[in-house]
């Protein structure tokens, strides 16, 4: 869980870095992801157009053979975890009306998330904030008939449940458990915050009927790409090896820069959209995407002096990561990957647990090499944030049910 020294919260206004005041968060039903640039719709057209003419593609700034991965403490100062940006602040401003109502109209506020927040920033609020959290039972409680005990919920003051879907399992009796804190959520007199992942809500408002008992879903308001750059621009601006600036591998264009209409990089602009505006995703897609120079003394090429990075505060971005998922046309990919994406995070036991097909196991290894699961320390496996776009888009391909972020 993240500390409440983790936080990055927005600051005030500024020209400079594009920072703006918090974004409080709006209906589920509103989300609009960001739009895809006509130049990414238009590359396969323009692939095909250098083919028929024999025409090479504009030869990049800086050649991939001349770039290196950024070392990790540099990528730790300016594209530092952790990656929730200012949505701790954006809660707070959410919030802050309906929790100096003594009786507001409605008890119990839902956001609704979408997977792969591994800082859990309902719970680091929460814990900021000095509010009383509700803790799940382990998971294998929640396997026994009849369901878990629940723990004494009256009292005063906010009532947060960071996680629903830590409180029931898609499994003969997974669900006992979730109906008894519905209920009891249903009577309670008091005010309420519950978090939950996207996939996760989509499947207990099937199953169990949730919605109708919490009511609407918020969520926060997409990260554009003016908001990604606000948010990047304030990260490295404190970084410890002073101000950095991110450029074009392949035109050498300060990506921070905003063009002459005000809009900015069209770098940037593709990070939302392939990111569909969600933080995490577009956070480790960037970081992914960030490059140094190779040393002078170890290449015996020059930078262009235009955009020489001699001072080593200069950090390059390539074009973002593509995940393709292997095995996407088998069933057996699919029902795994949805299972943990409903879940969270699970231990190889429960996994096997949840799945409809015990087989599709065999197919975790080659998921785990690809990048598209990973393993926690604890040994348990999650889909990779950053791959998470792409499993989205397998899923609809294959007809899944699909949650709405």
């Amino acid at each position: 869980m993240a500390s409440p020294g983790d936080a990055d919260a927005m600051s005030d206004s500024d020209e400079d870095t594009g920072v703006r005041d918090a974004a409080p968060f709006t209906p589920l039903a509103d989300y609009c992801v960001p739009a895809t640039p006509t130049r990414d719709s238009l590359q396969t057209w323009l692939t095909r157009a250098r083919e028929l003419f024999r025409r090479k593609p504009p030869a990049p700034m800086i050649t991939d053979d001349r770039l290196r991965r950024s070392t990790l403490d540099m990528l730790d100062d300016v594209a530092s975890p952790p990656a929730c940006g200012p949505l701790l602040a954006e809660i707070d401003a959410s919030l802050a009306d309906w929790l100096a109502e003594e009786t507001p109209a409605r008890r119990k506020r839902l956001f609704v998330l979408p997977p792969g927040d591994r800082n859990h920033i309902v719970a680091a609020w929460a814990e900021t904030a000095g509010h009383a959290r509700l803790t799940p039972p382990p998971r294998s409680e929640l396997l026994t008939p009849g369901g878990a005990p629940l723990p004494d919920v009256r009292g005063d003051g906010l009532l947060v449940i960071p996680a629903l879907e830590d409180w029931f399992v898609r499994h003969t009796h997974g669900l006992d458990t979730l109906r008894q804190l519905l209920d009891t959520l249903d009577r309670l007199d008091r005010h309420v915050l519950i978090g939950c992942n996207s996939w996760a809500w989509q499947y207990l408002s099937r199953a169990v009927a949730a919605d109708a008992v919490l009511g609407p879903a918020e969520t926060f308001q997409a990260f554009d790409a003016h908001r990604l750059r606000a948010w990047f621009n304030e990260i490295s601006q404190g970084a410890e090896h002073g101000p950095v600036c991110f450029r074009d591998a392949r035109s050498g264009d300060d990506i921070m820069a905003l063009d002459a209409q005000d809009e900015p990089h069209e770098m940037l602009i593709s990070l939302a959209a392939r990111s569909r505006g969600i933080p995490w995703v577009a956070w480790r897609l960037w970081r992914r995407s960030l490059r140094r120079r190779i040393d002078p003394e170890d290449d015996a090429h020059d930078a262009p002096a235009a955009v020489s990075d001699a001072d080593e505060q200069t950090l390059w971005v390539i074009a973002l990561e593509e995940f393709s998922l292997p095995g996407a046309d088998n069933d057996d990919t699919l029902f795994l990957l949805h299972a943990l994406l409903i879940h969270g995070a699970l231990t190889p036991d429960l996994l096997r647990a949840v799945l409809p097909i015990t087989q599709a196991m065999q197919r975790l290894p080659a998921l785990v090499a690809a990048g598209i699961v990973t393993r926690h320390e604890d040994g348990r496996l999650a889909c990779a944030p950053a791959a998470y776009p792409a499993i989205r888009a397998g899923l609809t391909t294959a007809g899944f049910p699909i949650a709405a972020l």
